[in-house]
């Protein structure tokens, strides 16, 4: 559209536009689309071919699409990306067919002006074997309760027209759904077609092999949503209403006769319905599973779709697969757990979601070994709670005498900026020296540099992250007003200055000169190699970073790793509040923060003045959701947020300050859900926090000031140990399956052999001695027969006890004392027991009496 008709048109929000484009006089094929659109400015965007517009002018709001024939021909929304039909497939159009007329149907979000949105056709004059046709199934039946999950929808119709096959399908429904799904019944045999997330990209994603459809089979489906709402949706056109549609784009072969219909709409066939499987209330993990991998034979095989760039195709062995299996059955758990409001708080789900074990909170000095490497979603690692009550002031204890306030720089100033290295074993903070952010060094947001010129200390300084002593300090004369620090990967130091209106990247190897440079110095601007006064840096591994231009542009933006502009998202305030009384989503009131999870694809932002989180897609820019920590009457301007590294999920951490937040406290989020885990306030208090920084699974955690002294410039905070805790019986059942249990097994084993070994050895010697002493005994007896008298009973015994003592000094100390209570040892704790560490071992214990060999050892070495 042009900046004319686009004012002219979208004068309220929601509002629905339609354009007309009239096909040149010849037969022409469809055989491709680039969208020109983006998903911050329109819902969705449909295109048809038509026989005429449905009204004669350039363009309109209201009224029908199309008068006469229609076909859809294309459908976009959430950034989906260009998309190609497969070879010999395409949309004819044009002379000798009905449609003349292309007309594009936009569904603005809001109210918009200077808007150029449209789709662009990829047209060929060479005839295609196979023409293509969009068949949209669905059902405005919708009726979604309050508090209510896991709705169906379904759908039903029987097919009547000439053979077609499916490659490719887009669903589409709003916020509310789950996930949408097609199948074919033949036979009473049900195959499904596809099933979609609607919350992807909505393009049209290809099937890993066509399904074929014939005249007599049925198309059923349904959709499935979950209502968290405390009203009822029904279905509509508006963003505040919802939608069941599955677009199955399919070829056929041209014939006179008859063309395939375009429609399968209602639920005219209930039973069928009742053939759908149960698991089709979970969506696909990825695009790439949107249909069966089970090959359609009576399909046309060269129908498949290019695939579209940027698509990963997958191919797997089979010991993949069975992973694969293993994460589909995780997810199905990980879904019911998202739909789940009501979970009770655990510490052991806690240290779950940061990948630690419940065992963490004893006096040990690494686990590493046993921690995942590597994003996981799996049963038990959702914790759903809407309020910071789990032990707040105990979960993280302040590190007292930390850092050695003696070895810091005595012109240690505001900190702007905290991180650690890779190896956990520094932090390095960017702080402004002695230089404060007054309004004398600026005219509005160009700095005064022809009278204030850069800051003379080194406001770069690296401290031992266990002693907090000073190592290492640069970055004197190069900055003038340092705010956000970041380290990649690679070890690679980012910073922001807001002065500069520069981002600058320094190899840990060349500290003098930054290797990469975003912005021009001391210009503010807003184009796509200007910034105003940034704020933040996330980097991706491949190189590829965002940054939050957040003071002036209200806005993130992504470069690749040459700095190379890519996208952008995000604008300035308007007066428009949401439902909930907030401004609504993508507005920003100085982006003060960015953090990325990228294994999630996840990418969120402080929006600090208006208290609140928002996250994106980090591929696409889409929304996702705000999280709020406080309630209105408590509520905190968030400053600063990072997720966890290594831990099991998206476990970010976030940082309240400012003079208008009461109390600043540091918060444990589920950026996934937006459910807030659990809050812990400092002691001492936090006054003014800046930034956060979080190490491996959050055992450390660092807030840096802008702290006046340098006494109250860093906090670090660890996880508090179990002897720290508020007193709480523990009880770690053992299973099998558990590695450390094996551990102490193993050592058990390795210390028992040997004492067993012994006491064999040791039965043997005695028998074999015992034998000598029965020989002796005989003896003996035979040669005092004849003298013996009625007191020979007693004589025996003495003599019989007088040689087993002689034999007793050859038996390495066999005669040990027997503990008579060694066999009364309760077991009734044996399904939970208490793990403890002994230094001094048991020595063997034997009881004589019960002619048995026992020994306690220290419990689990």
């Amino acid at each position: 559209m042009t900046d004319y008709e686009t004012a002219r048109v979208c004068g309220k929000d929601d509002q629905y536009a339609y354009i007309q484009y009239k096909l040149p006089d010849e037969e022409l094929t469809i055989i491709g689309y680039t969208p020109l659109v983006d998903m911050n400015t329109a819902h969705h965007m449909l295109t048809y071919a038509c026989e005429k517009p449905g009204r004669n002018k350039p363009y309109w709001t209201e009224g029908a699409t199309c008068k006469g024939e229609e076909i859809i021909i294309h459908g976009w929304g959430r950034n989906a990306p260009a998309l190609k039909l497969p070879e010999d497939v395409g949309f004819v159009v044009g002379r000798n067919t009905p449609y003349k007329y292309i007309v594009v149907n936009i569904h603005y979000m809001s109210k918009l002006k200077n808007d150029n949105s449209g789709n662009q056709l990829l047209l060929s004059r060479t005839p295609r074997k196979y023409r293509a046709g969009v068949l949209l199934s669905g059902t405005s039946d919708i009726y979604l309760r309050p508090k209510a999950e896991t709705i169906r929808t379904p759908f039903s119709c029987q097919y009547d027209g000439p053979p077609i096959s499916i490659f490719a399908i887009r669903v589409h429904a709003h916020q509310w759904a789950r996930v949408n799904s097609l199948y074919r019944v033949r036979d009473k045999e049900i195959t499904q077609i596809a099933k979609g997330d609607p919350q992807w990209p909505q393009s049209f994603y290809p099937l890993p092999s066509p399904i074929t459809v014939e005249v007599g089979d049925y198309l059923v489906g349904q959709c499935v949503y979950d209502n968290n709402d405390n009203r009822i949706i029904y279905a509509g056109s508006t963003h505040n209403d919802e939608m069941c549609n599955i677009y199955a784009m399919y070829s056929y072969q041209p014939s006179r006769k008859s063309s395939p219909p375009g429609l399968c709409w209602g639920n005219s066939h209930n039973a069928m319905t009742n053939l759908i499987p149960l698991d089709s209330i979970v969506p696909p993990l990825k695009p790439s599973d949107v249909g069966e991998t089970k090959n359609d034979h009576h399909a046309h095989a060269e129908h498949a779709m290019i695939p579209l760039e940027g698509m990963r195709k997958d191919s797997s062995s089979d010991d993949d697969d069975q992973t694969d299996d293993q994460s589909y059955e995780d997810y199905i758990d990980e879904v019911e757990h998202m739909r789940s409001r009501e979970r009770e708080p655990d510490v052991r789900k806690i240290l779950s979601h940061l990948g630690l074990p419940d065992y963490e909170y004893v006096d040990a000095q690494n686990y590493d070994h046993l921690l995942p490497s590597h994003l996981t979603y799996g049963k038990d690692q959702t914790v759903k709670l809407h309020n910071a009550k789990l032990m707040s002031p105990n979960v993280y204890t302040n590190v007292e005498n930390w850092p050695d306030v003696k070895t810091l720089p005595a012109e240690l100033g505001e900190i702007g900026g905290i991180a650690l290295s890779n190896g956990n074993n520094e932090l390095i903070v960017f702080h402004r020296g002695s230089r404060k952010w007054e309004y004398k060094y600026f005219n509005e947001y160009r700095f005064r540099n022809d009278r204030y010129g850069p800051i003379d200390e080194d406001v770069l300084i690296h401290i031992d992250t266990r002693t907090g002593e000073t190592k290492y300090r640069w970055g004197a004369k190069m900055f003038f007003m340092p705010h956000g620090l970041t380290i990649d990967h690679e070890g690679n130091f980012w910073v922001t200055d807001i002065a500069m209106h520069q981002v600058l990247m320094f190899k840990p190897n060349e500290l003098t000169h930054p290797a990469l440079t975003v912005g021009e110095l001391f210009q503010p601007g807003s184009g796509p190699s200007q910034l105003c006064r940034p704020t933040d840096v996330a980097v991706m591994k491949n190189g590829d970073f965002f940054i939050a231009d957040g003071y002036c542009n209200s806005r993130i933006v992504k470069f690749n790793r040459k700095g190379e502009y890519l996208l952008e998202w995000g604008s300035g305030m308007s007066s428009k509040l949401d439902s909930d009384g907030f401004p609504v989503p993508n507005e920003w009131n100085i982006v003060h923060s960015i953090a990325l999870n990228e294994d999630a694809q996840l990418i969120c932002g402080a929006d600090r003045e208006n208290f609140r989180i928002q996250c994106f897609n980090s591929n696409t820019g889409e929304f996702i959701r705000q999280i709020r920590v406080e309630q209105k009457s408590t509520i905190g301007a968030i400053y600063a947020i990072e997720f966890a590294p290594n831990a099991n999920g998206t476990i970010l951490f976030a940082v309240t300050g400012g003079a208008q937040t009461t109390t600043k406290k540091v918060y444990m989020i589920d950026a996934k859900t937006g459910d807030i885990l659990t809050s812990f306030d400092s002691n001492p208090t936090l006054n003014a926090p800046h930034d956060i920084t979080v190490s491996s699974n959050a055992r450390e955690i660092y807030v840096g000031e802008l702290a006046l002294t340098p006494a109250n410039a860093l906090h670090k905070f660890e996880l508090s140990k179990r002897k720290d805790l508020p007193t709480q019986t523990y009880s770690r059942r053992t299973y099998f399956s558990d590695k450390n249990f094996r551990i102490s097994l193993i050592i058990m084993i390795a210390f028992a052999t040997p004492v067993i070994i012994a006491v064999i050895v040791g039965c043997c010697i005695r028998i074999k001695n015992l034998r000598k002493l029965n020989r002796l005994n005989s003896f003996l007896n035979t040669v005092k027969n004849g003298s013996t008298n009625r007191n020979s009973v007693l004589g025996d015994w003495m003599n019989r006890r007088k040689g087993f003592e002689l034999l007793e000094q050859y038996s390495d100390g066999e005669n040990e004392p027997f503990d008579a209570n060694a066999g009364n040892d309760s077991n009734e704790n044996s399904g939970d027991e208490t793990i403890t560490v002994t230094n001094k071992p048991q020595g063997l214990i034997s009881n004589n009496k019960q002619n048995t060999n026992m020994f306690k050892m220290g419990e689990s070495l």
